[in-house]
């Protein structure tokens, strides 16, 4: 008993001495575990959202490897060579300069001084790794880059507007630099860049196959700013800020096959066209395959107005015999191939639409977004030579000259009026549909506004 009478006496005995002990100093105690709960909540809490907040999650649409990344994705890791302005000429960017020899196939660009990649080492020419396709490089200097052609081809400058980096590297030369890129499969799913001023944000640019996923990703906040075609629903939203602009470096087209038995009929292609109301478009009605601001354009071209009384008539002359035809679509544009089937059933032309991932194999009607390049030659896509890449077996020995032509020569004035020439003869033979140029919806989160209003300005 006397055993159990000392162990209690033990307990109350550091009991009180606990008690006193709290009483005395009972401010320090909560004033530290203040403290730690304090310290607590900011590390697990504060410190997180101040790093996301400084964080600018950007979105881009596509299917990119490490080598075909586009120019404006990595723009603010790195310089081009040679940069393009609005209307598709070649301005200098790392460049100063360029000359080019009087047969147009050798080309010497020169770079700018003091330039740095973000080792702080100077760049080299020897350091600036290119590959282009049947071109020999070789840089005779620091300063210059050489490519000798096998061929003249007057829109070579704009095949150097591509990112460049150090060799065996990415190394770049603008403010940010990159920490990662995350691939799957073999195509980047993100980059993350860091800059060398921590003024700025970090930034993530986050790429997705489709449109549609890039558009839920910024609809859940995944992506604070994005540039998007379809997005009209969003315009409402009171936590966005929208910009809506012409895209006018696609064209929202329909291909027609003029190799099949009814297609490679040009009374009943006009007809199609003709028979198309495209004032509901979400978009400025095309008339040719040249944007309008590119300096090659040709305002003078045909213009095929909606018309169906004119459209029934074209289709009476073609050998059209009330075949159903197939109108093929890419997903984000079956909404366009609908309407189409409707407008065509209205003078007579039944069409099943069919949605496809890629260029059918084969196919009669094919709707898409063809993506324009800065400079008007168009000769992978029209000329008869080119069986890859000339989607509408389109055989024309007057365009095919024009196309020749006007890539040889290096006279801007005398490639305006060739290409005038071409476009003019194109859109009359209408292989092809120039439906509208796309809205685009540049889409940011007005949250997020101060942190792209820091991002450089190229």
């Amino acid at each position: 008993m006397s055993f159990f009478k000392i162990k209690i006496r033990r307990v109350r005995f550091w009991w009180r001495l606990t008690l006193a002990y709290f009483r005395r100093y009972s401010w320090k105690i909560a004033a530290t575990v203040t403290a730690v709960l304090v310290g607590l909540f900011i590390i697990t809490r504060v410190l997180p959202s101040i790093s996301q907040t400084n964080t600018l999650n950007i979105g881009y649409v596509g299917n990119y490897t490490v080598n075909s990344l586009p120019s404006d994705a990595l723009a603010l890791a790195t310089k081009t060579l040679i940069a393009v302005d609005k209307s598709g000429r070649p301005t200098p960017s790392l460049a100063s300069h360029w000359t080019i020899s009087p047969d147009g196939k050798t080309y010497v660009v020169f770079l700018k001084d003091n330039l740095q990649w973000h080792d702080s080492t100077s760049v080299s020419a020897k350091d600036i790794s290119i590959a282009i396709t049947n071109v020999q490089i070789s840089a005779p200097n620091n300063k210059a880059i050489q490519f000798q052609l096998p061929n003249p081809i007057s829109s070579f400058l704009l095949a150097l507007d591509t990112p460049v980096f150090k060799a065996h590297s990415f190394y770049g030369t603008n403010i940010y630099r990159i920490t990662g890129m995350d691939t799957v499969g073999g195509y980047v799913k993100k980059i993350s860049l860091l800059p060398n001023d921590n003024s700025l944000p970090k930034v993530n640019i986050k790429f997705y196959p489709t449109e549609a996923q890039a558009l839920t990703a910024f609809k859940i906040g995944d992506i604070k700013s994005g540039s998007f075609t379809q997005a009209t629903e969003l315009e409402s939203w009171p936590n966005i800020e929208v910009k809506k602009e012409v895209g006018e470096n696609e064209i929202v087209t329909l291909f027609f096959n003029n190799g099949d038995q009814f297609l490679g009929s040009k009374e009943l292609r006009q007809a199609l066209i003709h028979s198309v109301d495209r004032t509901e478009f979400d978009g400025v009605i095309a008339h040719s395959p040249i944007s309008p601001s590119n300096w090659a354009y040709n305002p003078l071209v045909k213009k095929y107005e909606f018309n169906t009384g004119r459209a029934r008539e074209l289709i009476n002359k073609s050998n059209y015999n009330g075949e159903i035809l197939t109108l093929s679509y890419i997903p984000s544009l079956k909404k366009i191939a609908e309407k189409l089937q409707k407008d065509w059933k209205n003078v007579g032309v039944d069409v099943n639409i069919k949605q496809e991932s890629q260029v059918p194999a084969n196919y009669q009607i094919f709707l898409t977004v063809n993506k324009l390049s800065p400079d008007p030659d168009q000769y992978s896509l029209w000329h008869s030579s080119q069986t890859k890449t000339n989607i509408t077996h389109y055989v024309n020995k007057k365009i095919d000259k024009l196309l020749e032509d006007a890539r040889a020569t290096l006279d801007e004035k005398e490639r305006e009026g060739l290409y005038a020439d071409f476009q003019r003869f194109l859109v009359e033979d209408a292989p092809a549909a120039f439906l509208y140029y796309p809205y685009r919806y540049d889409l940011t989160y007005k949250n997020a506004k101060e942190l792209i209003a820091k991002l450089p300005k190229n």
